[in-house]
């Protein structure tokens, strides 16, 4: 994440309050500026989605993630996943 602004890295939680959860101890813990429209972080689950294609690091449940990873629409955004870290 430090090399360029571009990559992504998809955190999976296995429930709604664990994403939730990650996603505000990452918000909390680091930071990072971006110039235009990107984010550090994005959230995607089954109630609730927020910057979840303009982000860095996307925490998301593992049916979000893969309704992302099958739409072909978002080839281009898929490309760009460097790593994957599925929680429990």
């Amino acid at each position: 994440l430090r090399a360029n602004d571009t990559d992504v890295v998809v955190y999976v939680a296995p429930t709604s309050a664990l994403v939730d959860q990650v996603y505000h101890e990452i918000q909390a813990r680091y930071t990072k500026r971006y110039t235009g429209d990107m984010h550090m972080t994005g959230i995607f689950n089954t109630s609730y989605r927020e910057d979840h294609l303009k982000c860095q690091i996307l925490v998301a449940e593992p049916e979000c993630l893969e309704i992302m990873l099958l739409d072909p629409t978002l080839a281009d955004w898929v490309k760009k996943i460097r790593h994957i870290i599925f929680d429990e």
